[in-house]
């Protein structure tokens, strides 16, 4: 795999050997190394700054050093936008998508039980792209310890960019997937949608737009979805006192005014409508999901209770009893599977993948006895 780039550069004391003695003013939590400490704290420190220069990041539709594995995606057919997908300022437009490791061509043999999976990457819907820099140690552990043997990352939109509010990221979310299922043929059954933070918040509005569009012929559901540390209430971050007032907060490394700038860009001049409060505030709108779905969260992060709400409201709904499964990763803060490179928790990263891997495994053999019971 390609080495770890521009991301790191922005901390480039966290490859140094730490000393041995440990001060707790830098541990947050007494199960944390002074390593995990620190990098916990110059990524708050980053990600402030971010905030408060309202910096943007850059998208690019070239490839640069993605070389091939790049790919650009055109919008869906226009009758793959329906109801919320439809805005008079935000219309669908080309983006680009790195592959992991390698380029999935038309064609591609894909055997029986190896999946592909469609990650959407976290930031609070105004920082990261996908490529390499940021999402190489995510993608490398979701394809070693999972039977997955692609990973695609969309380059959505984001907020703070021109054209950038409520729906552009689930147009783009939509123009990826029916780009592996209708341009790569690529079986629904042999596809794992996925996404981090915000993208798992973007993972759990696709599946509802699936459920609402109700065209199993144009758009049908996953194999099953895997849900990291997703945002579950846009609007409500907009307020950042929701998060800094958090009994996790001081081992969180999300400072409040970093969702809450996301919120406000990601919401802009949108009008909440009943129609759209569902995709943006899903904790409060449970639905039957279309195929299994897995949260993975962290014990130390500050939605840790709004995750286990989310499991369990969902949960509650007739239909749901057994499609929605939970993982509390005890230690780790928020999106370990994104920092797990840069904070020291690789292992726990790990852990959660395989988990991940395991879910698919039981949903695979699930669906196999199931197939085989109609047969007989």
């Amino acid at each position: 795999m390609a080495p770890v780039r521009s991301v790191s550069s922005s901390f480039p004391s966290l490859s140094v050997d730490m000393p041995a003695d440990d001060h707790p003013r830098f541990r947050h939590d007494p199960s944390w190394s002074y390593h995990q400490g620190v990098a916990g704290s110059m990524l708050k420190a980053f990600l402030r700054t971010f905030t408060a220069l309202h910096m943007k990041w850059p998208l690019s539709l070239k490839p640069h050093h993605e070389s091939d594995r790049f790919v650009l995606i055109n919008p869906a057919t226009r009758e793959c936008y329906t109801g919320v997908m439809v805005d008079e300022a935000v219309k669908p437009e080309t983006i680009g998508a790195t592959w992991y490791p390698e380029p999935f061509t038309r064609g591609t043999s894909l055997p029986d039980g190896e999946y592909v999976i469609l990650h959407l990457h976290g930031g609070s819907y105004i920082l990261g792209d996908g490529r390499s820099s940021s999402c190489n140690f995510m993608a490398q552990t979701l394809l070693e310890q999972t039977p997955a043997s692609y990973m695609l990352c969309p380059q959505y939109r984001l907020a703070c960019n021109h054209n950038g509010r409520f729906p552009a990221q689930l147009q783009d979310a939509l123009a990826a997937y029916v780009y592996l299922i209708h341009t790569l043929h690529i079986s629904p059954s042999q596809i794992v949608l996925s996404g981090d933070s915000s993208g798992g918040h973007l993972v759990l509005a696709l599946l509802r737009y699936i459920v609402n569009f109700n065209r199993p012929d144009l758009l049908p559901a996953p194999k099953c979805s895997w849900a990291w540390s997703p945002w579950c209430d846009v609007p409500a971050a907009v307020d950042p006192s929701a998060w800094t007032h958090s009994t996790n907060y001081k081992t969180e490394y999300i400072p409040g005014s970093f969702p809450a700038w996301g919120a406000r860009q990601f919401l802009g001049d949108l009008d909440i409508t009943p129609e759209v409060e569902p995709y943006v505030a899903p904790i409060w709108h449970p639905f039957v999901v279309p195929s299994p779905v897995l949260v993975i969260t962290g014990g130390r992060e500050v939605l840790c209770q709004d995750h286990k709400r989310l499991a369990q409201e969902f949960q509650k709904l007739p239909g749901n009893e057994t499609s929605i499964d939970l993982v509390v990763e005890e230690k780790v803060p928020h999106d370990v599977l994104m920092i797990g490179w840069i904070m020291g928790f690789k292992d726990e990263a790990r852990h959660c993948a395989t988990k991940a891997g395991e879910f698919l495994h039981r949903v695979h053999s699930s669906s196999g006895s199931k197939e085989a019971d109609a047969q007989m």
